[in-house]
């Protein structure tokens, strides 16, 4: 049995032309009425000498958070050397992995594990937010979108035993791969970001080949 996230689908996949395409981009779910008018809840009065609601509890104090730009250095700094790099590194080979199963031409027969990748995001999210904004930004980005994609690609595979997608599939499926590319080049972006900023990039560049 497989573990939970990985999954492994051989299928055969039809790629339809762009024009087919176009009209596979919208959803099926209507969306919900903007002119529902909510239900009013009649609220009742206040009772003649009733004690005064309590004082709300004063908030948590939160803690300090970097504010210049050599305390931001020095948090990012220690986001990446403690776990920050190796969950990047890691997040960068799993989706190449992952993406070494996307058809590349009609009725390719293919097989689909993004067990790796599931993983990857998961290490990802545990290592908490980037301290600094504009980085952090497009490190969430990239997580988002690629979960995303995993979700919708494998979602798109037919439950009923068929090896070749409807067209309705095939499109969702496209689409899953479009959001993929966007959580690829939000990953770029938070790898260039924190080398030009803070002077971070790993050892060995993990976007080359046999890395």
């Amino acid at each position: 049995m497989n573990r939970p996230g990985r999954a492994r689908v051989a299928l055969l996949l039809t790629v339809v032309t762009a024009a087919l395409l176009t009209a596979c981009t919208g959803t099926d779910a209507d969306p919900a009425r903007a002119d529902a008018t909510p239900t009013t809840q009649p609220t009742s009065s206040p009772t003649p000498n009733s004690p005064p609601p309590p004082s709300p509890s004063p908030s948590p104090t939160a803690s300090p958070t970097p504010s210049t730009a050599a305390e931001i250095a020095e948090a990012v700094d220690k986001w990446y050397t403690y776990g920050g790099e190796t969950a990047m590194v890691s997040l960068i080979k799993e989706a190449r992995n992952a993406e070494s199963g996307r058809p590349r031409e009609a009725l390719e027969l293919m097989v689909l594990d993004f067990g790796g990748l599931t993983d990857a995001l998961s290490t990802a999210r545990l290592m908490g937010p980037i301290p600094d904004p504009k980085t952090q930004s497009a490190w969430a980005a990239a997580i988002e979108h690629l979960d995303g994609a995993v979700r919708e690609v494998l979602a798109s595979v037919p439950k009923d035993g068929r090896t070749i997608q409807s067209l309705q599939e095939t499109g969702q499926m496209l689409r899953g791969w479009s959001t993929f590319d966007e959580g690829i080049k939000s990953l770029k972006s938070a790898q260039a970001l924190l080398n030009r900023r803070f002077g971070l990039k790993p050892s060995v560049d993990p976007w080359e080949a046999g890395v």
